[in-house]
This record gives C-alpha cells, structure tokens and sequence, in this order.
C-alpha cells in the first residue's frame, strides 16, 4: 500500500470512530441518556410525596404512601397499609390497595383532573375510600370495606362496582356527618354497568350516574 493510501485509510477509520460516536452505536456512552426509572417502596408523607416516574410501586404493611402527579409504569400494590394517597397521578396498568386500615384517596387534588388508570382500581378490606374523577379503561372495583365510601365523577369502560362491603365501623379521625354510613356514588359513567348492592344494608345517596345504578 503507497504512502498515500494508508493516509487515506486514517482519515477514513478516524471519521467512521467520530461518526458512529457522535451516533450513540455502542462505541462510548451517550452523555445524559435516560436511565431505566426505578421501582419505588412507597413510604413518605403528606409533605414529602413521590412525585417522579416509576417502574412499579409497592406499599409496604403498616406504610403511608402519598404519589402527587407522579407517573407509574406498571402497577401499585398497597397490602396492610396505613393510608394510600394516589393524587393526579398517571398509572399505566393497576391500582390494587387492600387492607388499608384508615384512608384510601385516589383521584385529584379539587377533583379538577382527570387521572388515568391503565387496566383496573381495586380497594378491597379497607376502611375510609373516596375515588374521585378516575379514569380507568376495564374496571373499578370498591368490596368489603368498613369505613366511608364515596365516588364522585368517574369514568370507567366496563364495570364500576360497589358491592359486599361492610357495616360502617367509626374509627377516630372519620369526621362527623349526619349520614355518615351511608355509600356517595354520584356522577359515574360506566360502559357496562353501575352496581351498587349487597352492602350491608348500608343507605346509598346516588344521583346522576350512566347508566343507572342496579
């Protein structure tokens, strides 16, 4: 090979290096790429939510976990948790909280939003539930409870069910109302069905719901 060849074999390798570099193909890292978002044990306060994107969450036993307009990837799990607060947050697949022993939130922040759930919301043996302005593709799903329960202005694709909870059960903190016990459910749409049923003989305050509740 002459001299000049090899000179422009050099200039040729040395460009292909810059170039693919330059690209991002494996060669070195790309400085500020994005990294995989973390999975988050959830156990905060009012004053300190999680407020970023996450791969999943969980809620440990005997936990409190606030999420404020934070992003989540794939489900929240919540089992024996204290209190679960789900605020203008966005996630992408389930909302499962069971056994909560005082409050459940899940909704927005003045009901002025309207937060996104990928698949399903279900709060299952708790106590105090409100659900408010929630969007949820399949299905919301409020069973055997014991506290407060309202849901106010939510939208579901197929079935918003409240049904076989338990007689109310006053725990300090639950507030006063004339009507304390009874079960809210105002203003949902449903594509399937609105059940209401099989509470314990607990009152039920509807109004403005689509369907009707059955």
């Amino acid at each position: 090979m002459t001299r000049r060849s090899l000179k422009r074999a050099h200039l040729f390798f040395t460009t292909l290096i810059v170039t693919a570099t330059g690209l991002g193909l494996g060669l070195s890292p790309v400085e500020g790429a994005p990294s995989h978002p973390p999975r988050l044990t959830c156990d905060n306060t009012a004053s300190t939510p999680a407020t970023g994107t996450y791969k999943r969450v969980r809620v440990p036993a005997g936990a409190t976990c606030y999420l404020r307009g934070a992003t989540v990837l794939g489900n929240l799990h919540a089992k024996n948790p204290r209190s679960v607060y789900v605020i203008d947050t966005e996630v992408a697949h389930n909302i499962k909280i069971m056994g909560a022993t005082r409050d459940v939130v899940i909704g927005n922040a003045g009901c002025r939003l309207d937060p996104h759930a990928g698949n399903n919301v279900m709060v299952t043996k708790s106590h105090n539930v409100a659900i408010c302005q929630e969007s949820v593709d399949n299905n919301i799903k409020v069973s055997q409870n014991d506290g407060r329960i309202s849901l106010f202005h939510n939208k579901a694709g197929r079935n918003i069910s409240v049904t076989k909870n338990l007689a109310y059960d006053a725990h300090p903190g639950d507030g006063t109302h004339r009507r304390i016990a009874a079960i809210r459910f105002r203003f949902n749409t449903a594509g399937n069905h609105n059940r209401v049923r099989n509470n314990a003989g607990r009152p039920v305050l509807a109004r403005g719901n689509s369907p009707h509740v059955s």
